[in-house]
């Protein structure tokens, strides 16, 4: 089986891509790895089976715990080249995958690509996956924080490179667009960010 499962955290959720090995996307915030693992384990995933940990943006509630889940996951940590100092600095955790603009997912069991798609930091990441979902960490958040209609965040680090970000997602046609914070949405709820 090929998907995403999301494992809400409280105010902002994880992922799991599911293959042939699982990768788990973002680390959720400090104090909160117990309640990942436990996710994790809700869907039959091991903590030595995961392939990797796709940081999608060097902010502290998608690495906080990252620290602690190192402990118990042994995967490589990847990040954009971009986000790397951040998380250096945040997380104080080398990085051993640094991505420019696309990272096929497939060595690590999963059927999608992470691509560079800039805008709410300099190097961020989403996840396209052939399933048809596409991960977009925060590249859009509800414009109620914890709900509403998809909006692009007023602290952003460059709207023009979210809008271009929005737009090369939707390119590649996915069904559904998974957020960090809220969501899910529909693809024609992030077209008229566009417009």
């Amino acid at each position: 089986m090929n998907g995403v499962i999301p494992v809400s955290l409280g105010m902002v959720k994880v992922f799991i891509l599911t293959g042939n090995r699982p990768v788990l996307v973002d680390a959720g915030t400090t104090g909160k790895a117990a309640q990942m693992l436990a996710g994790l384990e809700r869907h039959g995933v091991k903590p030595e089976a995961v392939s990797l940990i796709l940081i999608t943006h060097a902010h502290a509630d998608h690495y906080g715990g990252l620290t602690e889940l190192r402990k118990v996951i042994p995967a490589p940590v990847a990040v954009h080249r971009l986000d790397a100092g951040s998380l250096r600095a945040g997380a104080r955790i080398e990085p051993d995958v640094l991505v420019d603009d696309e990272l096929e997912l497939r060595q690590y069991g999963v059927a999608g690509t992470a691509i560079w798609t800039p805008g709410h930091s300099r190097g961020s990441l989403s996840v396209i996956m052939e399933s048809g979902e596409a991960v977009v960490g925060d590249l859009v958040l509800p414009r109620f924080m914890a709900f509403g209609p998809p909006a692009i965040a007023f602290w952003a680090a460059s709207r023009e490179d979210s809008i271009a970000s929005i737009r090369r997602v939707l390119d590649l046609k996915p069904s559904i667009i998974l957020t960090s914070h809220g969501g899910p949405y529909r693809p024609e709820a992030l077209a008229v960010l566009v417009r």
